[in-house]
C-alpha cells in the first residue's frame, strides 16, 4: 500500500475543488490508482477540514 504525505493530499484535494478535473481526471493526474481514493480525501477535507489528511497513528477499536 502506498502512502501519500499530508502536502500530497492537500495538493490533490485542492485540484479537484479548484475544478481541475473530475476524480478520474485528478487521479490519472497525480498518478493515483484508485479514483476512489481521491474521493475519500476530498470528502475527509469538506467535512473535517484539512488537518484530517495528516497521517496520524490513530486506531479505533
Amino acid at each position: 500500500m502506498t502512502k501519500y504525505n499530508y502536502s500530497f493530499k492537500l495538493q490533490v484535494v485542492k485540484s479537484y475543488l479548484n475544478g481541475e478535473g473530475g476524480y478520474k481526471h485528478v487521479a490519472a493526474k497525480y498518478n493515483i490508482q484508485n479514483e476512489s481514493q481521491v474521493r475519500r480525501w476530498v470528502n475527509l477535507y469538506t467535512t473535517f477540514g484539512e488537518d484530517v489528511l495528516e497521517r496520524k497513528n490513530n486506531f479505533i477499536i
